[in-house]
């Protein structure tokens, strides 16, 4: 039989862990291939190009962000072919199974949960044409009740839907294959590689369904190891972790971050989910010394209400976390990546705008402003009577209010969390909000944020904003608040747009005639034999480096700032951007300078 199994993807730089595994679990037992398609694709070419292979059967994966397109998928390759065999598995049909296949008759089969163990057995059921699958975890259709025992069924048109009994979490992950047995460079270039070295989490957040599942089982150490070598042996990007809190135990995480400063090739980055209150002092010592960019960490504050935080079963200690991040943040060389979940118990719009201050105050790389979703399976739907919870009964099935936050309020953080992602996720304005933030918003970061949004809603309501039309917008605004301090910020959003990468004209409210440099002084600056060094360029030739840089002079001491963070010094500034050297982990341009009167020494 000729199997295809296959995922519609949110991004086409994201790659499907689940159905690499799946395709392990089979690819010696029957015919099987392995297809990725993204969201962003015509459904029509998507269904051509699977129809026109005469696949017999053909396996999604669906979540929250592909489930509807899909089912429509699913639908029409049915009418095309009523004798394709469809399954269907993933979280967003594992919970409330049989009520979905009777809902959408023209799937055949789904399993509930992990797979790996139960496919090869359903394959093989399927090849032999049985009319009755007794295998734990499968959910099908069938014209006569089956003569086994533990099942669970409805019945519609003469059609009997049957559940088998849950399979068992794989106790022994030794079990499974690796998802990367088979797998190449071409699949993965220039993509995230997804990777897990467990499954479960240690905590029970009710907003997860992780939470549904008790324990954390670990992956053989060496296989990991294996795998990850040859990952990056195999030029992949970035690899990011989905095990729900990466540092669960102390022993194999130490162990494995030992390992990925070894295998570094100086040009992977790894992700990982961790827990910061949890980080001790020798994990801390390791990442200390690792390679600038090689770590990102994902860390979840999701409210620093404490009546929010124990409603959900959460365990966190933002105390703790604060320190951690803090000292993370003074290393200097990992990304750090907090969020926040908007619509929890007990969190109204006060609430929410303090943990916004908590956790904005620590200044991460990025603050991911998320909204509450009532996940199939998750504990926190049961209390929606309770909470008064509102939400789309549809995927990603977020929430819409609940007793202590209203829509209105809701809607707002929307725009906030929009608002943030431009003007702080970016990167794009790295230097000028953080000097906006501490001169004028000091601990109360959402009020900035609010304020650009009013500025916004105003000024430039239902416009399209260009890359320049943010700068503009930011420049204006802080102009507004504070006209004695406009030729500063003006500076320091000047040098925030040369970071982003070369531009061949700087716009005319960035430009200041006064703070203009000679191509002759910018080469005999780079002469230096230190400042070709901090280029990067030792050995080359000044007229040579000047084509990959680009010299820019400012009134104020912007290097000093940065490094001291202390007053904005009416000196002037030399600086270079590397436009043909590495970015930092930000996808931020290299620079380095002094003050202009060097030049002339």
């Amino acid at each position: 039989m000729k199997l295809l199994l296959t995922t519609l993807n949110s991004k086409y730089i994201h790659t499907c862990l689940s159905i690499r595994y799946l395709y392990s679990s089979v690819k010696d037992t029957c015919d099987s291939y392995i297809k990725e398609y993204t969201i962003n694709e015509s459904l029509d070419k998507i269904y051509a190009d699977i129809y026109e292979k005469n696949y017999d059967i053909v396996g999604f994966s669906c979540y929250i962000w592909n489930v509807e397109q899909t089912l429509k998928l699913c639908s029409t390759l049915k009418e095309a072919n009523p004798d394709l065999i469809i399954i269907l598995g993933g979280p967003e049909v594992s919970f409330d199974s049989l009520n979905f296949i009777n809902k959408h008759s023209y799937i055949d089969y789904i399993i509930k949960g992990e797979g790996e163990l139960v496919l090869p057995k359903l394959i093989d059921s399927i090849s032999k044409f049985k009319k009755h699958i007794e295998i734990d975890g499968v959910v099908y259709k069938s014209n006569e009740l089956p003569s086994y025992s533990d099942y669970r069924y409805n019945i519609y048109e003469d059609k009997y839907f049957i559940e088998n009994k849950d399979a068992l979490p794989i106790a022994d992950l030794s079990q499974i294959k690796s998802p990367y047995l088979y797998v190449t460079e071409e699949e993965i270039e220039n993509k995230i590689v997804y990777f897990e070295t467990s499954r479960g989490c240690t905590f029970n957040c009710s907003y997860c369904l992780s939470s549904t599942l008790k324990g954390v089982r670990f992956f053989p150490l060496e296989s990991v190891k294996q795998d990850l070598k040859k990952l990056v042996a195999l030029n992949a990007k970035q690899i990011k972790f989905v095990d729900r809190t990466f540092n669960s135990h102390k022993e194999i995480t130490l162990a494995l971050i030992k390992f990925l400063k070894e295998i570094d090739n100086g040009k992977i980055n790894f992700h990982f989910e961790i827990t910061a209150h949890m980080l001790d002092d020798e994990f801390m010592k390791e990442i200390k010394e690792a390679r600038y960019g090689l770590f990102q960490f994902e860390i979840g504050v999701q409210s620093t209400n404490s009546k929010t935080i124990k409603t959900v079963n959460r365990i966190d200690n933002f105390e703790k976390l604060s320190v951690r991040v803090n000292q993370i943040k003074k290393y200097g060389n990992i990304h750090q990546h907090l969020d926040l979940i908007a619509g929890l118990p007990y969190e109204n719009l006060e609430s929410f705008k303090k943990s916004f201050n908590d956790v904005f105050e620590l200044l991460p790389e990025a603050l991911q402003l998320g909204f509450l979703k009532m996940l199939k399976g998750s504990p926190i739907r049961s209390q929606v009577e309770l909470f008064d919870y509102r939400y789309r009964n549809y995927p990603p099935y977020e929430v819409i209010s609940n007793k202590f936050i209203s829509a209105s309020e809701i809607l707002f953080l929307k725009e906030i969390e929009e608002i943030v992602d431009l003007f702080y996720n970016s990167g794009m304005f790295m230097l000028s909000i953080e000097y906006i933030y501490f001169n004028n918003y000091n601990n109360n970061g959402f009020k900035l944020f609010s304020d650009l949004l009013a500025y916004k809603n105003e000024y430039y309501q239902n416009k399209t904003l260009s890359r320049d039309d943010l700068y503009k917008l930011l420049h204006e605004f802080y102009s507004r608040i504070c006209p004695d301090e406009t030729n500063k910020i003006k500076e320091l959003i000047r040098f925030d747009y040369l970071r982003m990468g070369r531009n061949r004209v700087i716009p005319l409210f960035l430009r200041n005639d006064l703070s203009s440099i000679t191509r002759e002084e910018a080469v005999a600056w780079i002469s230096n034999d230190y400042i070709k060094s901090e280029l990067g360029y030792p050995n080359s030739h000044p007229m040579e480096i000047i084509k990959k840089i680009h010299v820019e002079l400012f009134e104020f001491d912007i290097i000093d700032y940065i490094k001291t963070k202390g007053n904005l010094k009416n000196h002037k500034a030399i600086i270079a951007f590397n436009y043909s050297g590495e970015k930092d982990f930000m996808n931020k341009v290299t620079f380095t300078g002094g003050l202009y009167e060097q030049i002339k020494n």
